[in-house]
């Protein structure tokens, strides 16, 4: 019993750890975190495809951890047309397919029979900096915050069907629901590719805070970006497409091309255009993922 209560206190230990390793100290931290959870989307697409092209992979009756680091090509912000090249850390960790701490969004499944599950989720929901883009310059910062909120989730060996909602704790980040559906689309040898589609609803506080402009904000652009309100609605679908290589027993190759669409308010923003935004969204990245 003391050795079963030492390894769930060093499972729990190597989650805290892990979920730190994602949280920022402040300042141009913040910006930096908040550049990251643009890819953060792509990351969790990267993973479900993992779990549809290699089922089975990290099931275990322990601990288990797939750790790596990824390099991708993102816009500045939800809506940019402006691209950068960032580094972004690539955690998986499981113990006994109870508990996950997938990038920064952690899982319990209170409920599991066959190939359905569901359960509480926590979320770290990143921020936005005004200096990371010029059109974002004099809205002010979004700050980091903590989403609570449950998810369900059906899959086999070649399908996936996810569904969440998430209710943010602050930074007037409001409530998203998520869905996603995902396919495999060919197999051969060590290599797998997955074929997924994501899309996501927001409530009128997260619309507003992510793609709204108050009129005191349009008086502090520095660009002179009109008021704008956002209404409540689907924001962004997008079709993503996954590779996997297995190199060895521990080590893969990982690929993402998505392609996403800004929807409503989203879509409407002045953000996401006169010039210096766009409803049509791109992201791709590719990553080595070491499994332990």
């Amino acid at each position: 019993m003391l050795h079963k209560r030492q390894k769930i206190k060093n499972t729990a230990g190597a989650l805290t750890a892990a979920t730190l390793m994602t949280i920022p100290s402040g300042g141009a931290n913040a910006d930096r975190f908040s550049m990251a959870d643009s890819f953060n989307n792509a990351l969790e697409a990267v993973q479900d495809g993992i779990d549809l092209l290699l089922p089975g992979d990290l099931d275990s009756q322990d601990v288990k951890a797939r750790i790596g680091v990824g390099i991708g090509w993102t816009p500045d912000y939800d809506g940019s047309n402006n691209y950068r090249f960032r580094a972004i850390p690539l955690i998986d960790i499981r113990y006994k397919e109870v508990w996950r701490l997938n990038g920064g969004k952690f899982t319990y499944s209170a409920y599991k029979k066959d190939d359905f599950e569901a359960g509480p989720l926590l979320n770290l929901h990143g921020g936005r900096g005004e200096d990371t883009n010029k059109a974002l310059a004099g809205l002010g910062d979004i700050s980091t915050t903590i989403d609570v909120g449950a998810f369900a989730r059906y899959s086999t060996k070649s399908m996936l069907i996810n569904a969440e909602i998430r209710q943010a704790l602050g930074a007037a980040q409001g409530m998203q629901i998520r869905l996603t559906a995902g396919h495999g689309i060919f197999k051969a040898g060590d290599f797998a590719m997955g074929a997924g589609i994501r899309a996501k609803w927001m409530s009128e506080k997260a619309m507003q805070t992510n793609y709204g402009i108050t009129p005191t904000q349009s008086a502090n652009s520095a660009l002179n970006l009109p008021a704008f309100d956002a209404d409540a609605g689907f924001s962004e679908v997008s079709l993503n497409v996954i590779g996997a290589y297995k190199i060895n027993e521990s080590v893969r190759l990982l690929g993402l091309v998505a392609l996403g669409r800004l929807f409503g308010s989203a879509g409407d923003s002045p953000l996401s255009g006169g010039g210096y935004g766009s409803a049509t969204q791109l992201v791709s990245g590719a990553g080595l993922q070491f499994q332990f």
